[in-house]
């Protein structure tokens, strides 16, 4: 059995084996909160919204790339499947990476304004580059417990709470890989 993150690995000069860790790439996030209490990304069916750099080529993709937990792909020449598995246009060499879900976490009113990690993927051959806030997020008002669902979040958001009477909103949202 092989720890989580890691796979075997045989090199054919030295006719050694060896255990490696595979790249996990840190989502955190850092907002304000009006009124709120947590935000979450609900469900394993979440989309989030990331562009990727392959490592052996250095090729940025220049598409925003949709990833979520609950869709899987096979593994070409291989019996795993992945989340996503990505084929760089440049190198042509197979790609692929992963939601760990065990990672994803809400971001509270205590966490502000630090950041926080929100959630991280494992890659294989390619490094997360951009992560972009965009539709889907869940969050609750602080006073009445009111669940605002499908919240874009790619700028900032107000709404008003009428079981508390009160504004609610998220601003200054931000994230950074790590």
């Amino acid at each position: 059995n092989l720890p989580a993150g890691c796979c075997r690995y045989f090199d054919y000069k030295t006719k050694q084996k060896t255990i490696v860790k595979m790249p996990v790439f840190k989502i955190q996030m850092s907002a304000q909160l009006e009124n709120i209490t947590n935000i979450t990304a609900p469900g394993d069916d979440f989309q989030y919204v990331i562009k990727i750099r392959c490592n052996s080529c250095n090729e940025v993709c220049d598409k925003w790339l949709y990833i979520s937990a609950d869709e899987s792909a096979e593994i070409p020449g291989s019996r795993g499947n992945a989340n996503m598995v990505y084929k760089c246009k440049l190198c042509k060499k197979t790609h692929t990476l992963d939601v760990l879900l065990q990672h994803r976490k809400p971001y509270t009113i205590d966490d502000v304004p630090n950041f926080k990690e929100i959630i991280a993927f494992e890659c294989r051959g390619i490094s997360v580059v951009e992560f972009k806030f965009a539709d889907g997020w869940s969050c609750e008002g602080s006073e009445s417990g009111t669940k605002f669902e499908d919240l874009c979040l790619d700028e900032d958001w107000c709404d008003y709470d009428e079981e508390s009477n009160q504004p609610v909103g998220i601003s200054e949202l931000e994230s950074k890989i790590v």
